[in-house]
């Protein structure tokens, strides 16, 4: 007779060390507690290793996404600056420039508003995890302010 992985895994009972809960690879299922491999959500199998390497995933991305707001609020400076020098570059009458200055600054608002949607591929347990929690008020709005200024460096020639 021979034993799998997961059987063996099971029987070896090893306590579980990762702070978000092992899930089901397929549906995303929560598996704390159960003793088969079998996910009852959707009946995929998994071996322990798999659902090891998925949390050491997800944990690692936590912890890149310990300082999270600090982007959209460094998009938002971003932002300032470069509606600031676009309108100072138009007042002096050199138009072309205040154009470059707030398409470059409104493309780099854009994205570093916008980057707080990564928080859309982390479990919500795993969220829970974070210091402080992602404001993704404070993220659209720089992003439409970064497509604002990017509007205006079209129109505004």
């Amino acid at each position: 007779m021979s034993l799998e992985n997961d059987q063996l895994d099971h029987m070896a009972g090893r306590p579980w060390i990762y702070k978000v809960p092992p899930r089901c690879p397929q549906c995303g299922y929560n598996l704390t507690g159960l003793t088969s491999s079998r996910c009852p959500e959707c009946g995929a199998t998994s071996q322990r290793r798999q659902l090891e390497q998925n949390a050491s995933e997800v944990t690692g991305e936590v912890y890149r996404l310990q300082d999270l707001n600090d982007v959209p609020k460094a998009g938002l400076r971003v932002a300032i600056v470069s509606g600031a020098m676009m309108a100072l570059a138009i007042t002096c009458g050199f138009s072309g420039l205040g154009s470059a200055c707030g398409a470059i600054g409104g493309f780099l608002s854009f994205g570093l508003g916008l980057s707080i949607l990564r928080t859309m591929r982390v479990p919500r347990e795993a969220l829970e995890l974070l210091k402080e929690k992602p404001n993704y008020a404070l993220g659209v709005g720089v992003g439409c302010l970064g497509a604002l200024l990017i509007a205006l460096s079209i129109i505004i020639p």
